[in-house]
């Protein structure tokens, strides 16, 4: 009996394995960040850092249609008068990946879904007039679109646009979202 449950058991996942290819990697980027307040309130520039965290992806390799999910450390913020606003969080994107593959050494893939946020830390504002006003929130969610090439079914580079569905920073009666743009490298075992 038992030999009749271990046969039937490694046949099951013989067929999952060659169903659903899954890969793990490692995630890599750059986050291009931007809060967008009121002008007449705080006028801040754009702010450069990086993201990196395991990567997991399942793929229907009949039809080229995927998910992958991550979880990133990542580096958000803004720059006022040439100080910044850095911030640390824990992001978690789940995204519908949709790939073609171009000769078998080439794919193209775009990517949506959602993902939420939990903050780790953050600086203090460098400017003394709002500091004590300007609050970080400690989650977020929104959507991710990313777009991008898979090289040797290994390597992927591309783009990925953040759009914040919940406030992420709060200043007297102002909030705002932080919008994201990230060129990202993966390499899948």
């Amino acid at each position: 009996m038992k030999k009749i449950i271990f046969i039937i058991a490694s046949l099951c996942l013989l067929t999952i394995s060659q169903t659903y290819a899954v890969r793990l990697g490692v995630k890599t980027g750059v986050n291009l960040s931007k809060a967008s307040f009121n002008r007449e309130v705080l006028n801040p520039d754009n702010f450069t850092r990086f993201q990196i965290g395991p990567v997991v992806e399942f793929n229907l390799p009949v039809v080229g249609l995927g998910m992958d999910v991550a979880v990133l450390y990542s580096q958000q913020g803004f720059k006022i008068d040439g100080n910044s606003k850095k911030n640390r969080s824990i992001e978690i994107p789940l995204d519908l990946k949709c790939k073609f593959d171009l000769l078998n050494i080439v794919g193209v893939y775009g990517t949506a879904g959602p993902y939420v946020g939990f903050k780790i830390s953050g600086d203090d504002i460098p400017v003394p007039s709002i500091s004590d006003q300007l609050k970080y929130k400690t989650f977020g969610a929104g959507l991710n679109f990313g777009f991008g090439l898979e090289i040797f079914k290994h390597l992927q580079v591309g783009a990925n646009y953040q759009l914040a569905l919940t406030d992420d920073y709060s200043l007297r009666d102002y909030s705002t979202k932080t919008k994201i743009w990230s060129i990202t490298a993966s390499l899948s075992f």
